[in-house]
């Protein structure tokens, strides 16, 4: 069998929020209730036949609106890797929420794989709810539907491979359609896991971040994800600011993170019994 090549995996975090640990955990992690800071990030992954895009982010207009800091413009974080917007042929949607699924876009060159379901979740009638329409912005929605009138949404069902050692997975749960990248590096196989777990304590602790779809599917999730990964302390959070103490940065730049060399020490995922069934 033929080893899939191995692909460097970038972690670009772009913004940040504190607000308190109740509204990041649905059981109430914190009965102090302290402030519990949160992490935006992008991820960029350079593969032999070109770049991905996992996750697209959000700009100054849903930084204002949503009370966020935002760190430096998701297209300034790429610029200052030498990668272009035009240069971006494919965009990988893990959902379709504003801090995920924002500026689609400024990205005229790309391919962006999406999953039916988040589509149709995201552009139907459940949006009526403020509580299911609560994560999403109509202007990036919106912006989605015109990328598939262009041409350029390319829908998927369930999980696909993508390039060699590269490959997405539906898991569903925080968002109808949510999906985890997994990919070949040099550390093993690593799983972005997005929002199917926010922070280390979301899957170890069993305890949902507070805006979820399907709570069977969210639960399940979690293992979902050890499957999916080679190692436990290669599946890296969506929103824990402790990646960055956790990985390597890139040399000059301490919000960007080198994830396919793997952590400089286990993580908090390093004592999670890894499942009896593995995913291949």
């Amino acid at each position: 069998m033929t080893q899939a090549p191995h692909s460097e995996v970038l972690a670009i975090k772009y913004a940040e929020t504190v607000s308190p640990d109740r509204e990041h955990f649905l059981m109430g992690h914190d009965p102090h209730d302290g402030p519990h800071p949160i992490s935006y990030f992008l991820w960029l992954i350079r593969h032999e036949n070109g770049l991905v895009l996992v996750d697209t982010g959000f700009g100054e207009r849903a930084a204002a609106e949503r009370g966020r800091t935002l760190l430096r413009d998701p297209l300034d974080a790429l610029a200052s890797l030498g990668v272009q917007a035009e240069d971006i042929e494919t965009v990988v949607l893990t959902h379709m929420h504003y801090d995920h699924a924002g500026s689609v876009g400024r990205f005229p060159n790309a391919t962006v794989i999406v999953q039916e379901r988040e589509l149709a979740y995201a552009a139907g009638p459940a949006m009526r709810h403020p509580a299911c329409r609560k994560a999403f912005d109509v202007e990036d929605v919106t912006d989605v539907v015109r990328t598939l009138y262009d041409g350029r949404i390319y829908p998927v069902s369930g999980d696909r491979h993508l390039f060699p050692g590269i490959s997405v997975h539906l898991v569903g749960g925080h968002s109808k359609g949510l999906q985890v990248v997994r990919v070949e590096t040099d550390a093993g196989r690593l799983v972005i896991a997005s929002d199917a777990t926010h922070f280390y304590e979301t899957a170890m602790e069993g305890d949902p971040f507070p805006v979820l779809c399907e709570m069977p599917a969210y639960l399940e999730g979690f293992d979902r994800l050890f499957e999916l990964a080679d190692d436990p302390n290669l599946v890296v959070p969506g929103h824990d600011e402790r990646v960055l103490s956790l990985f390597p940065a890139l040399p000059g730049d301490p919000n960007v993170l080198e994830l396919h060399k793997g952590p400089l020490v286990p993580t908090p995922f390093a004592g999670r019994r890894m499942p009896v069934v593995r995913e291949p």
